[in-house]
């Protein structure tokens, strides 16, 4: 079953299953800071509102509690998260030509 990814400025998604979190957001046109994509340097760190998490694997980097590293996770239930900047200043703008 897919579980609802919901950011707090007001827009919602179905993540594929086999995506990470970031990978999710990305299919999706939002752009977040990273570096490694494995946990290692938790430049990707975004608030966790509400819901579950599940790491595929234990991050090495320091993640304060409320926090997660979408590069290396995915959802085990609904999630609302809270992105670094407000969500138009991270997505994508792609032009329609």
């Amino acid at each position: 079953m897919a579980n609802i990814v919901k950011i707090v400025d007001g827009y919602s998604f179905l993540p594929r299953s086999e995506h990470t979190l970031l990978e999710a957001l990305e299919h999706q046109d939002i752009e977040l800071e990273y570096q490694c994509r494995q946990g290692f340097c938790g430049c990707c760190q975004i608030q966790l509102v509400e819901g579950e998490i599940e790491y595929r694997e234990e991050p090495i980097a320091y993640v304060p509690e409320g926090k997660i590293l979408p590069c290396c996770c995915h959802p085990l239930s609904d999630i609302t998260i809270e992105l670094p900047q407000p969500l138009h200043m991270l997505q994508n703008k792609q032009s329609t030509a």
